[in-house]
């Protein structure tokens, strides 16, 4: 039989580099009993980068000499398969060959391996790094889905995943543009599954996760492994696998009917690994609240969800993300009197989901961020979202030496998210000049200006220390100092 490794997220990255490249060891045991080898190839990634990889084989007690065949399999945007068989060959234990990818195609290859008494055949699926791209999920009693990708070149067993959830006009591969040059940049891959409107045309079917037969909770409940919400994870899964990452978690976000679906997959997959989700722009919710039927609220006789799974809910770790220019009440937006209780717009409405977890569990996880000028549009919720899942890798580190402050001097920065006029101030300051410097998440020095305090207090615009346009959406720090004194305060910089 075959057995899966599993890495632990807390391996340390030289570790889990090692356990990589000790992947080819034993991995095939017999029936029979532990530690004895079954003849085949052994198991490795199912999924690679384009380049040279090198396969082994457990001989069987026949012997003789190991020959390798290499065929190719191409899938074309419209799904015309074409293979080309023998497009490699070499022999014994082990063979390297070079796996590329054919441009605007997936590419799929399969090695054949075989001595004197047995045979075995393993595929493994080449994506492109650095572009958009994508690969096909099967699942049992599911239609096909389509996933746009983006695999970062740096890919190793460090390498994080977000889901990237899109809308109801269910344009995945323009979210996989626009979260490309990220991905890249910061050691991500991203996911974009395509739940088409041929195959999941309805809102019950995608925004509601295909949890039942009809939409809004109407007619019976299907199995859970049709949800779309379970093909999510098994997408996760199946990525996670192939490239034999060490993470078991994920992130998810999700924009308007992706942030519908997003809320809903935190409360119908309790136990899903996700690090963090955003649901952002969504145009009505299913809110925490015992007493509110489905789809505004859990109560359902089918869904038995109890008051601490509810909690529980409310408890994982997620971001309620809305524009404050998001204000319209556009063709797309859901306008009942259900809806409208929740509020006119989808602003209103993203406050009403709010109040809603803090008035069921006050110690709630959920935070709400509001995008600063952003009306109902993907790209600066993309980017707002992009600087979120970076907030946990950024740690402020005093360099050696640094003196201790004699007071505690206060850096304000109002408002923050910046994407425009922004005041820095500053209390407790112990007079003379203030130096305020802006720096990147690599510690790099962008930008940095004087101001003079008096009485312990001064103030400096964002657009007198930055030139319009010159810094990038992102994260950055904010340092001010004076003599033996210093503040830092994170900020969040949008289009």
């Amino acid at each position: 039989m075959r057995i899966s490794q599993r890495h632990s997220a807390r391996l340390p990255l030289l570790a889990a580099f090692l356990l990589a490249a000790i992947s080819l060891a034993v991995v095939r045991t017999s029936p029979a009993g532990a530690g004895t080898l079954e003849p085949g190839i052994v198991d490795g990634r199912g999924m690679r980068l384009p380049g040279n990889h090198t396969f082994a084989f457990n001989p069987s007690a026949s012997g003789g000499p190991i020959i390798w065949s290499l065929d190719r399999e191409t899938i074309s945007d419209t799904g015309v398969h074409e293979r080309t068989n023998g497009v490699a060959s070499s022999t014994g234990l082990t063979a390297t060959f070079t796996l590329g990818v054919t441009s605007g195609f997936e590419t799929i290859f399969y090695l054949t391996a075989a001595d004197a008494g047995t045979q075995d055949v393993d595929t493994v699926q080449v994506l492109p790094a650095d572009i958009r791209t994508w690969f096909t999920y099967r699942s049992a009693g599911n239609p096909d889905v389509r996933v746009y990708a983006v695999i970062p070149s740096s890919l190793s067993p460090a390498t994080r995943v977000v889901l990237a959830m899109h809308g109801s006009s269910r344009t995945a591969s323009g979210y996989a543009d626009t979260w490309r040059s990220w991905a890249s940049a910061h050691d991500y891959i991203v996911l974009c599954p395509y739940y088409d409107l041929v195959n999941w045309p309805t809102d019950g079917m995608y925004q509601m996760g295909n949890v039942f037969a009809g939409d809004d909770c109407a007619g019976t409940r299907n199995p859970e492994e049709r949800w779309t919400f379970t093909i999510d994870l098994g997408i996760h899964k199946q990525v996670r696998d192939g490239f034999a990452l060490a993470d078991p978690r994920f992130d998810m976000w999700g924009f308007s009917g992706g942030g519908q679906h997003v809320h809903r997959f935190m409360l119908f997959k309790p136990n899903a690994p996700v690090r963090l989700a955003i649901s952002a722009g969504s145009g009505w919710y299913t809110v925490p609240d015992d007493f509110i039927d489905c789809p505004y609220g859990p109560d359902d006789p089918q869904l038995e969800f109890a008051h601490q799974d509810v909690l529980g809910w409310t408890n994982r770790d997620m971001v309620i993300m809305v524009g404050t220019a998001d204000t319209l009440r556009d063709e797309e937006l859901r306008v009942s009197p259900r809806a409208d209780a929740q509020g006119r717009n989808r602003y209103e409405r993203a406050g009403y989901m709010m109040s809603k977890a803090q008035g069921f569990n006050p110690l709630s996880r959920w935070r709400r961020l509001d995008v600063l000028g952003s009306p109902h549009e993907s790209k600066p919720m993309a980017v707002a979202a992009q600087s979120v899942l970076l907030e946990p890798l950024l740690e402020v580190v005093d360099p050696p030496g640094t003196p201790a402050p004699r007071i505690t001097p206060v850096l304000r920065i109002h408002p923050n998210p910046i994407a425009g006029s922004t005041e820095l101030s500053g209390e407790g300051w112990a007079g003379g000049e203030v130096s305020v410097e802006i720096f990147d998440l690599a510690g790099r020095k962008l930008a940095a200006g004087t101001v003079p305090a008096s009485d312990g207090k001064w103030r400096f615009g964002w657009n007198s220390l930055v030139t319009q346009g010159r810094i990038a959406p992102g994260i950055y720090l904010v340092r001010a100092r004076d003599r033996g004194q210093q503040a830092e305060h994170k900020v969040l910089v949008l289009k």
